[in-house]
């Protein structure tokens, strides 16, 4: 039987209204943040969860993001800290918040082999607030809402025998071998594969829309300009 880590997604709840507002506020007149500020600040918050800029540097360095070399990486960073907080909120009310200790443990190896040394990840890991117990919620946290996530368009049904013909005909440019054309029964895994990931990417971005439209999402950073 698999080992289980069945905690709650770490959520910063119960900060009240009229603290939120005050926060946001406040941050929202101290204009832009610049990639030289240390100090921490609010830049989003998500249904309640306050998001800080904090998270956004921990995400980063710690690989859980790709920024892809985007000009503000703080906003990607951003982006995606909400996502990941929509996820989560939806894992929670599915009590769907398990991980299996394995999968939770190769993770966090997984951050630990982007450092060259042991002190050059604890100094990473000082230089964005977190110690062992902090990093592994926020690792856990990260691994429950891909799962979750993963889970939702998994269900998407498999493509029939006329629509993978119908993909291959219209795609074919995509399924060549040596300059030549593949023929088809030669080409199915692959027509499969590709299509298939289409329909999950596909599934996956409405329903992250439907979750962004249903949630109350500030953002409070602006990318400067």
């Amino acid at each position: 039987m698999e080992s289980a880590v069945n905690d709650r997604p770490v959520e910063r709840r119960g900060v009240r209204a009229a603290v939120i507002a005050l926060l946001v506020l406040a941050v929202a007149a101290a204009g832009p943040v610049r990639a030289a500020e240390v100090l921490d600040r609010v830049i989003a918050v998500v249904s309640g969860t306050v998001l800080m800029l904090s998270d956004v540097r921990a995400a980063i360095t710690l690989g859980l993001v790709d920024t892809g070399g985007a000009r503000d990486p703080v906003e990607v960073a951003m982006r995606w800290l909400i996502d990941r907080q929509l996820v989560l909120d939806e894992a929670g009310r599915s009590n769907a918040t398990a991980v299996d200790r394995d999968a939770l443990d190769q993770a966090l190896a997984a951050v630990r082999k982007r450092f060259a040394s042991e002190s050059d990840f604890r100094r990473a890991l000082s230089d964005v607030g977190l110690d062992d117990d902090k990093l592994r919620r926020l690792v856990r946290d990260t691994l429950i809402a891909r799962q979750y996530a993963a889970r939702r368009v998994d269900s998407v049904l498999p493509a029939t025998d006329e629509e993978l013909k119908e993909y291959y005909a219209s795609h074919a440019e995509r399924f060549v071998r040596n300059g030549l054309p593949v023929p088809f029964d030669e080409a199915l895994a692959d027509v499969t594969a590709v299509l298939q990931q289409e329909r999950r990417n596909q599934a996956e971005s409405a329903w992250m829309d439907r979750l962004r439209r249903r949630a109350e999402i500030r953002e409070v950073y602006r990318s400067p300009r």
